[in-house]
């Protein structure tokens, strides 16, 4: 959207400049003169710093920054990837313990008789070991990630 304003404009001004380099008066010719002029200083000095940059990049000005930003790419993406594994990984292990708690919470619920208070209170403090250990993992992949 912006780009096709940008684009309307900039024929816009070209339209009127030449609508007034033609058809204006005395005075709006040598304005519209005088803007085509700086134009084409703008245009030529655009040039000229194009074919420095570009003898620069020949000689070799931007190779050491061009390799740098490559290695930081590369470190980016094997450490990304290393971290997205790390992050689907405490996931899935997350996903499980809350797939435990609710097994947990069902069986507490039951009003059967038979339930091992024993092996309710071991799974219960299993879990929450369980807890502590997703809860630091997580807070260490926090701290890792920013």
């Amino acid at each position: 959207m912006i780009r096709f304003i940008i684009t309307t404009a900039f024929f816009l001004i070209i339209a009127l400049l030449s609508y007034n380099y033609f058809f204006g008066t005395a005075e709006e010719k040598e304005q519209a003169q005088e803007i085509f002029s700086k134009g084409a200083e703008v245009v030529g000095a655009g040039a000229d710093l194009l074919k420095s940059e570009y003898q620069k990049y020949e000689d070799g000005k931007y190779d050491e920054a061009l390799d740098n930003i490559n290695d930081l790419l590369g470190k980016l993406k094997k450490h990304g990837g290393e971290l997205l594994e790390e992050i689907d990984s405490w996931e899935q292990r997350k996903d499980d313990w809350e797939q435990k708690k609710i097994e947990l919470q069902k069986l507490q619920d039951s009003d059967s008789d038979s339930i091992d208070e024993e092996k309710v209170r071991k799974a219960i403090t299993e879990l929450e070991k369980e807890r502590k250990i997703l809860e630091s993992e997580g807070e260490r992949i926090k701290e890792k990630a920013e």
